[in-house]
């Protein structure tokens, strides 16, 4: 093989070591952007997530007084009612004085 010949397929195989290089490179940078996007969309489903935690307790909270709230009325509903039933016997033992 002549010196010239050897030079050129040394240039050749260079050439194209250097375009696989620069093709993985690329390859590279792309998988590197897409590894940090799916880095900011964990981080903004962990985001969300915590959002989500923080309302669902809210609302348990809500509901727990929601339901004390209902107790409460419960109780003066039962002693309206029972106020009632007096009031009844009361009318009539000022009807029964008032004869």
């Amino acid at each position: 093989m002549s010196t010239a010949g050897w030079n050129q397929e040394t240039k050749a195989r260079l050439h194209e070591k250097i375009n696989a290089n620069v093709s993985d490179v690329g390859s590279l940078i792309r998988q590197v952007l897409r590894v940090s996007k799916s880095g900011e969309l964990l981080g903004q489903a962990a985001k969300n997530f915590s959002f989500q935690e923080a309302a669902i307790e809210n609302s348990y909270q809500t509901v727990h007084r929601m339901g004390l709230a209902t107790s409460h009325l419960q109780f003066q509903q039962e002693a309206i009612e029972k106020n009632m039933e007096l009031m009844g016997t009361v009318q009539e033992q000022l009807r029964s004085l008032q004869h």
